[in-house]
């Protein structure tokens, strides 16, 4: 099982890529990243439930379940014997793409660190550690071919990226598959 885990992440990996394009400049609607600063990833707190949004990662304890919203945290709902899940908090970790659960302890990506966070106070948790640069960051949109405003890294960590109409766009994605 784990080989076939690792397979499927390099295959994802390898199957589209991102390249500066060879001529100067593309115009044209596409993709434009959304930056917060690298200061505000430290903003890990709990928040009233949310609306969902774009999901990703699920986990069920005895009676909690755990959704990721991409690159803003973490849905928690009370699941009880014969009555409807019930949202009970907010987990905020900008620029989260998953997580995993060990006991009390839930880790997760904050753009390019793994985080430890400390769920045994579900309305109250505690960031118990954050090892800086365990992850390479995405630098395109996923699941999205055409152009795109290129990567600046030193405006911060990407949380979304937006519909723009641009002008003077260096980077696109192609699709290896199709080469």
């Amino acid at each position: 099982m784990m080989r076939y885990l690792i397979f499927l992440f390099i295959f994802s990996i390898t199957t589209t890529a991102c390249v500066q394009d060879e001529h100067p400049f593309n115009e044209g609607l596409g993709k434009r990243p959304v930056y917060i600063s690298l200061a505000k990833l430290d903003s890990i707190k709990n928040l009233p439930p949310q609306i969902i949004g774009q999901t990703g990662t699920i986990f069920l304890t005895d009676t909690l379940f755990f959704m990721l919203e991409q690159k803003k945290g973490i849905h928690v709902y009370r699941i009880l014997e014969n009555s409807d899940p019930m949202a009970i908090t907010f987990f905020q970790i900008p620029a989260v793409t998953d997580f995993s659960l060990n006991g009390n302890i839930l880790y997760a990506d904050s753009w390019t660190d793994l985080l430890a966070i400390d769920i045994s106070n579900i309305y109250q948790i505690t960031l118990l550690s954050r090892t800086k640069d365990v992850f390479k960051p995405i630098l395109w949109p996923p699941l999205y071919n055409g152009i795109f405003e290129c990567v600046d890294e030193s405006r911060g960590a990407i949380i979304a990226w937006e519909d723009a109409y641009l002008e003077h766009a260096r980077c696109n994605t192609i699709n290896s598959i199709n080469e």
